[in-house]
């Protein structure tokens, strides 16, 4: 089956204009800053999942021990000296910053750390004034982990899995007191929004997946890919109500389903966009699923890939997402 390239770079078409766009979000609830009692205007409290914490009212050397942190930060022009890393992949450039903000990391000189697992030694070696950490993920900072990064320095941690990307730079925006940075970037993302949902063929539902060895993971409204796509205006096929979350997940998550192979006809008549983590062509699935074969996307060669960077939404992923929206969806 033929498939749309992927672009290689996120400065063409939507993604250049939207580049400086996706960032942030606007009033997070469990982020309130305020003035620390006998602070001297030096230092703020802020709340956030494992309490209070008294950071520098202007922090110059801020440390980001969570990979999926640092974009927020960047976007939010928060001065981050260093951040920790992934595993090198199709997701990822040389050092293990994601592909999509690695130049503007490399150009704003942040060091990288060893990651996922935190390095204690190796943050405390970047002379941070603030620690900034995810709540959420294979790069979660636990409380365990937070109590001993707050010897080092002030921490905070923030994120939740089931918060829109938005909600969570929101949160990041009280922290450093950059909410006029956040309402331009939600401005900024309204406008990509409605730029993009007019070069979109809505005709049918489409259906956001990745491939398992044993089917499907499908994202659903709730996720960070599905509020997206709504945003844009492509309806979410509905799966039925029996299909539930991803053995180990507790069952409780909303974000994502699974869908065994046998059952792909239940995609209807839907587009089937696959989020390509680990750079597959189209045809890598179907040797997993031959089933998807006799689904009517397939044979109307409605099937297409995301790329890597769908993987996780943020400020420097979206416009790339929407760009390649336009690309195999386009109207």
């Amino acid at each position: 089956m033929k498939q749309a390239p992927v672009s290689a770079t996120l400065t063409t078409g939507v993604a250049s204009a939207a580049l400086v766009l996706l960032l942030a979000g606007c009033g997070a609830e469990d982020t309130a800053a305020a003035p620390a009692d006998g602070g001297g205007g030096g230092t703020r409290t802020v709340s956030h999942l494992y309490g209070d914490t008294e950071i520098p009212a202007e922090p110059r050397s801020v440390v980001s021990v969570s990979v999926t942190s640092t974009p927020l930060l960047l976007s939010l022009d928060v001065p981050v000296v260093a951040s920790g890393v992934t595993g090198t992949s199709a997701l990822t450039d040389d050092k293990g910053f994601f592909a999509q903000w690695a130049e503007t990391a490399d150009e704003r000189g942040v060091e990288p750390l060893p990651g996922p697992e935190v390095s204690l030694e190796a943050v405390a070696s970047a002379a941070p004034d603030l620690i900034v950490g995810n709540g959420f993920g294979a790069d979660a900072v636990s409380e365990e982990v937070y109590e001993q990064l707050s010897e080092i320095a002030p921490t905070v941690v923030h994120g939740e899995s089931d918060m829109a990307w938005l909600d969570t730079t929101d949160q990041y925006a009280a922290t450093f007191e950059r909410q006029d940075r956040a309402e331009e970037i939600t401005a900024e993302y309204e406008a990509l929004v409605e730029e993009t949902a007019a070069r979109l063929d809505t005709e049918h539902d489409v259906v956001v997946l990745t491939g398992t060895p044993n089917g499907f993971n499908v994202f659903t409204e709730e996720s960070a890919q599905g509020r997206l796509v709504t945003d844009l205006g492509l309806a979410v096929h509905a799966l039925p109500d029996d299909v539930g979350a991803p053995s180990g997940q507790g069952g409780e998550r909303s974000d994502i389903v699974e869908l065994s192979s046998e059952r792909a006809s239940d995609f209807g008549d839907a587009t089937l966009l696959f989020v390509n983590t680990q750079g597959q062509e189209i045809e890598d699935y179907l040797e997993v699923s031959p089933t998807l074969e006799s689904v009517p996307a397939w044979e109307d060669d409605r099937v297409f890939t995301l790329g890597a960077a769908s993987f996780r939404m943020d400020y420097y992923s979206v416009p790339v997402v929407a760009e390649r929206l336009t690309e195999v969806i386009g109207s």
